[in-house]
């Protein structure tokens, strides 16, 4: 009786000695990747050249509007983005055509490959920015801009206008 007592116990220490293995095995490495995958300086992970760094003679700086639409020119390599002012953003929740005062901007980007993923395309510099805007009377007006220092200029390539304006605004479920 003694003996099948000794060898009860001797058994429950091995158990719960095995369970403090399992555990300590489990969370240690996790702790160990967890400490290691912080890094310090995530400031070289921000893609600082796809900002707008002059945007003196811009009204406003289109990067800080409400993002409405995305779209990809593979041929061209470049990326746009179609940004809206707090009215033009609210046709995200309506279908309706932009109301007066609405100001939008389709900016475009050179791509450039992504360092950190094979394969991945990122934004390099701002190659133009467009703005559209329409005012209290329902008049359009189209501006033109070429970087890096942003001045007004004309593009030549039929109705810009009108092709932003009908540029589908993204949706989500």
């Amino acid at each position: 009786m003694i003996m099948f007592l000794q060898r009860r116990l001797i058994s429950k220490i091995l158990k719960n000695n095995k369970m403090k293995l399992i555990y300590t095995g489990g969370i240690l490495p996790f702790i160990i990747l967890f400490i290691c995958g912080c890094n310090s300086n995530p400031s070289g992970r921000i893609n600082k050249q796809a900002s707008v760094s002059n945007n003196a003679s811009l009204p406003e700086n289109p990067l800080e509007m409400t993002p409405m639409a995305v779209s990809l020119q593979a041929e061209a390599k470049t990326m746009s983005t179609l940004y809206g002012n707090s009215i033009a953003s609210k046709r995200l929740n309506e279908v309706a055509n932009y109301a007066p005062g609405s100001v939008v901007y389709l900016v475009t980007w050179k791509e450039k490959a992504d360092s950190e993923w094979f394969g991945a395309r990122i934004p390099d510099r701002v190659a133009t920015i467009e703005r559209v805007s329409i005012d209290g009377k329902g008049q359009k007006s189209y501006t033109f801009f070429k970087g890096p220092a942003w001045q007004e200029g004309l593009l030549l390539k039929g109705d810009r206008e009108a092709m932003i304006l009908s540029i589908p605004i993204a949706t989500s479920p």
